[in-house]
C-alpha cells in the first residue's frame, strides 16, 4: 500500500515508519528536507498528493494540539484520502492491521461520496455504491425501473458525476454506471 505518514512532532513516527516499510508498504511524507511542512512548495510535483495515496496516517499523542507539521492531513482530507490517527506510543493497539484501518477509513471516504450523490439526486429513490480506486472513483447508482428511460438514466449519470466532481475537485476519473431495480410500487 502507498501510505502518507504525517508526524505531529518531527521524529515521533520513526518506529512506525520502519514497521510499515518492513511490511512492504511504500511510505511517503509531506515534510521537505529542511523540516518544512510541505515538500510541494518549491516544486508542486514533489507533493505526495500529486499521486494516488491509499491512506494517510497521522501520528499524534492523544489530547495534544494539532501542529503545523500535520498540514499534510489537511491536504489529504481535501483530496479525500482515507485518514487515520494513531498514538505513536501505542501503535500495537491503534493500528493492528494497516489493511483493516484502510478499509474502515476508505469506507468513510466512500460514504461521503455516496452522500453527496444522494443529495444531488434528491427525490430519486437511488441506491448508491461508491468505490475509491487508484486515480478514479467508481459509482453504481440503482434507480427504480420507472426511472429507466434513456434520458432519465443519462440525467442520473450526469448528476452523479457532477456530485463527485463537486465533492472532490481532484479526482481524475469518475466512472458512473446507472442500472434499474424493480419498482416496488408496480
Amino acid at each position: 500500500m502507498k501510505l502518507l505518514l504525517i508526524e505531529s512532532t518531527p521524529g515521533n513516527a520513526t518506529a512506525i515508519e520502519s514497521d510499515l516499510v518492513a511490511e512492504g508498504h511504500e511510505v511517503l511524507t509531506c515534510n521537505d528536507e529542511h523540516g518544512g511542512p510541505c515538500r510541494g512548495v518549491e516544486h508542486h510535483a514533489d507533493c505526495p498528493m500529486e499521486q494516488h495515496i491509499d491512506m494517510a496516517i497521522v501520528t499524534r499523542t492523544p489530547g495534544s494540539a494539532h501542529t503545523l507539521a500535520e498540514m499534510g492531513s489537511v491536504c489529504a482530507a481535501r483530496h479525500r484520502v482515507p485518514l487515520v490517527e494513531v498514538d505513536p506510543a501505542d501503535v500495537a493497539d491503534d493500528l493492528p492491521s494497516v489493511t483493516v484501518a484502510n478499509a474502515l477509513a476508505s469506507r468513510r471516504v466512500e460514504a461521503g461520496f455516496a452522500a453527496a450523490i444522494r443529495q444531488e439526486l434528491g427525490r430519486v429513490a437511488a441506491i448508491v455504491d461508491v468505490s475509491r480506486e487508484i486515480d478514479r472513483i467508481h459509482v453504481t447508482v440503482q434507480v427504480p425501473a420507472s426511472e429507466g428511460t434513456p434520458a432519465k438514466l443519462s440525467n442520473v449519470a450526469d448528476r452523479a458525476r457532477a456530485a463527485v466532481r463537486e465533492h472532490d475537485q481532484f479526482v481524475r476519473v469518475v466512472d458512473v454506471a446507472v442500472v434499474t431495480y424493480p419498482d416496488p410500487n408496480e
